[in-house]
């Protein structure tokens, strides 16, 4: 092995010296000689060189990726990290993944989470059991030429799988288990637009989707009030995450209009918070399943002792509640313009 290593160096430090000299036809003969020499070493069975090979054919295609797209992929998962987002929470059947398919199609999207499709290309319906998250372009008036890019991130809605949305509001630490100060959050969350299904809010339904659709909004608020109170030093607030209900459907007969999804998601909102002050009520994932945390009077929403809930309530928290009604789907209704508003003014 290492006379055939010798052989070729020397082949190839004789090469060097003979293409200097003067041109002649010994010097030419002796070229080819030692030319012939260095191939017929470089081809005898030799484990150096077989090894060798292998690994120049193994690892450069590795290299060759890395090269070409590592660099891409690391500053769009940065990019990607560091943009504005906006959570999409609610019951099941509310609407979301409808909504966020909507807001594809009308601002162009890059989705962040497995799909690989093209910013153009058509939509996707993403399964509501998991999280997903997709890159936006929105822009604050029609005139305006420069496109702000953020995230929408869809959140599961069934009972079992909520508590993701809440690990976005308090984020937990891998290494200790507990919440994260809001400045250390992975994501910065602009804003939370909570959907609720208008057609079966109202009490009397048979299907009646507001005491589930309520729970779920009492975790979400009662985290966000949380996130507030924990971090608060002195004058420092955490950043605001303000909260959009946006009550869907408004397109059928039977929905209830945004001032009454207001009046009756406050009042059952009241109920579970007398409920569960007194011990009564435990259904739903609570902020302390997330975070491990409860201390006393942590399940209490809004104004401490207030006999009657109201969301202006959550002002005190920094965290301003506004609902506004639209339609997904449907050709009467308001649609969805007032949501997007909404949801372009807070990026």
């Amino acid at each position: 092995m290492d006379t055939t290593i010798e052989t070729i160096a020397t082949t190839a430090t004789v090469i060097a010296t003979a293409a200097t000299a003067a041109p002649n036809a010994s010097s030419s003969s002796e070229i080819k000689e030692l030319i012939k020499s260095l191939l017929v070493a470089s081809l005898q069975p030799n484990k150096t060189v077989i090894i060798t090979g292998l690994l120049i054919v193994l690892l450069f295609p590795v290299f060759l990726h890395q090269y070409l797209h590592g660099s891409d992929s690391d500053s769009s998962s940065s990019s990607s990290s560091s943009l504005p987002s906006i959570l999409l929470a609610g019951p099941s059947s509310a609407g979301k993944t409808a909504l966020l398919t909507l807001f594809e199609k009308r601002a162009g999207r890059r989705t962040t989470t497995t799909a690989t499709d093209a910013i153009a290309g058509p939509s996707q319906t993403h399964t509501s059991q998991t999280p997903v998250s997709v890159e936006l372009n929105a822009a604050q008036s029609s005139d305006e030429d420069k496109l702000k890019k953020f995230l929408l991130v869809d959140t599961p809605g069934h009972p079992k799988l909520r508590s993701t949305s809440l690990r976005h509001i308090l984020p937990l630490d891998p290494k200790t288990g507990k919440p994260l100060p809001p400045n250390k959050a992975p994501n910065k969350i602009k804003g939370v637009v909570f959907m609720v299904d208008a057609s079966t809010l109202a009490p009397s339904s048979p299907d009646s989707s507001l005491s589930q659709a309520a729970t779920y909004l009492y975790d979400l608020l009662l985290a966000l009030q949380h996130r507030y109170s924990r971090y608060s030093k002195g004058s420092k607030h955490p950043p605001t995450i303000p909260v959009l209900i946006a009550a869907n459907k408004l397109d059928l007969f039977t929905a209830l209009p945004a001032t009454l999804v207001k009046k009756e998601l406050e009042a059952e909102l009241g109920r579970i918070r007398v409920s569960r002050s007194k011990g009564l009520l435990d259904s739903g994932v609570r902020e302390d399943d997330v975070t491990g945390e409860k201390e006393e009077g942590d399940d209490w929403l809004g104004e401490y002792g207030s006999d009657r809930f109201e969301f202006k309530q959550m002002l005190e928290f920094d965290i301003e509640v506004e609902v506004v009604g639209g339609s997904v789907v449907g050709g009467e209704g308001p649609g969805v313009e007032g949501w997007w508003k909404w949801v372009v003014q807070r990026v």
